[in-house]
């Protein structure tokens, strides 16, 4: 009996395991559909659900409030959401309606007044410009994560935007390089008459560029997400392995493969290539619903997908022998194989982006397999052009972390089995 013959035996029975196909296949594809529908792209049309809301009450009502408020409404990742009162913006915050509520005071407009050349070329020692507050610009929110410092940002940045020409249209040395729009100059005039009409070109409402943006920014969120929970998914796939083990070992069939005349390399190979080639479909399944559902991005050179995936599910399936020949009933499977799927995924960031590990975390995550390959799939998929060389390397890794598994778990089957 060949190792093909105990794998072809093996794919029939996963194949009539309905809740193993049901864990391996369909629990990761609705998974991955959940998280386009939480993340507002697939189904709900995309929307404003990621954009920063900002709800406004703007107590002055001036030409410069208004002007402050229009450029803010410019930005594409920004939703301004304007209200009579601070009663209906709060309720609005109370309610996450708005992540963060800016008030614009009463006299924003003689604050702006009053800002002479200096205030604007060094804001930082400025006493009228040093902080938001201080131009009547105050900011609510309910929560840390509510981003109210990037709105304290954009806000105070946009302010400067809006009041530095009116600002330069006070000074002497500065007023001939500001264009006053409701007195502008007799050679500013006389060039707008001699210009033809059929010259000046219509402006876009809303530029390629921001367009182009909002695509790129919805698909990174993808290339984080995606290749982060598919291979986690991956690792749920020891489970599954270390029951089949129990399960021929508490039927016979295992001590009965162990008395034929195959080896047990043989053995363990044959078992093991049933769930590798479950574990490369299951992969390749969730980075096409990737691709067919949200419209992720595969990379420059999408060719460098498959051996990543090769190897992360030999890895995979390696760690799943291992805990295979280690475990003896199936509440140790649940109890050691789920805390070193959710540990594991954990540590080296499955379960939110690497980047937001601190950098000893990202040191020691490196012992684990998970971690090499996300920083695989990184590579294949973020950069503007992939390095071979790391994406190799962290192949290399892969199946060294693969040979190191299966090594043990063959000598813990030929010791302990």
């Amino acid at each position: 009996m060949a190792a093909w013959d105990i794998t072809w035996k093996d794919l029939r029975l996963l194949a009539g395991d309905k809740r193993a196909l049901v864990l391996l296949l369909l629990l990761p594809l609705m998974f991955i559909a959940i998280l386009g529908m939480s993340t507002g792209q697939f189904l709900t049309g995309g929307g404003d659900e990621r954009k920063l809301k900002i709800a406004v009450v703007d107590n002055s009502d001036s030409e410069y409030s208004r002007d402050l408020i229009k450029t803010l409404s410019t930005h594409a990742d920004v939703v301004i959401q304007p209200y009579e009162t601070q009663t209906t913006a709060r309720t609005a915050l109370e309610k996450n309606q708005a992540a963060v509520l800016l008030t614009i005071a009463a006299n924003y407009e003689t604050l702006v007044d009053d800002l002479r050349m200096p205030d604007i070329l060094d804001t930082t020692r400025s006493p009228k410009l040093s902080t938001p507050e201080m131009l009547g610009l105050t900011f609510e929110s309910r929560s840390v994560m509510s981003g109210e410092g990037i709105a304290k940002a954009l806000v105070y940045g946009d302010a400067l935007r809006t009041v530095s020409p009116v600002v330069a249209r006070t000074n002497a040395l500065t007023r001939r390089f500001v264009r006053d729009p409701n007195n502008p100059p007799d050679d500013a005039v006389e060039e707008d008459a001699a210009a033809p009409e059929a010259e000046v070109p219509a402006v876009p409402q809303e530029p390629v560029a921001v367009a182009a943006n909002k695509t790129e920014s919805a698909d990174k969120i993808y290339l984080i997400l995606v290749p982060g929970f598919t291979v986690m998914f991956v690792f749920f796939m020891i489970n599954i392995m270390a029951r089949s083990f129990i399960a021929e070992r508490d039927q016979g069939t295992l001590r009965r493969l162990q008395l034929a005349p195959v080896s047990s390399a043989a053995i363990l190979i044959g078992k093991t290539l049933p769930f590798y080639l479950t574990s490369v479909l299951q992969t390749s399944l969730l980075f096409l619903c990737g691709r067919l559902l949200f419209g992720m991005s595969w990379g420059p050179e999408p060719i460098y997908l498959i051996p990543v995936i090769l190897c992360t599910s030999l890895a995979a399936t390696s760690l799943g022998l291992l805990l295979a020949t280690s475990v003896h009933t199936d509440q140790q499977v649940s109890a050691y194989g789920t805390s070193l799927v959710l540990v594991l995924g954990g540590i080296s960031g499955c379960l939110f982006p690497r980047v937001w590990l601190p950098a000893m975390m990202r040191k020691i995550s490196l012992a684990t397999p998970h971690a090499w390959s996300l920083e695989a799939f990184d590579a294949v998929l973020t950069r503007t052009s992939v390095d071979q060389m790391f994406v190799l390397d962290s192949c290399a890794m892969l199946m060294a972390f693969a040979a190191a598994f299966f090594l043990a778990g063959w000598w813990r089957f030929r010791t302990v089995h």
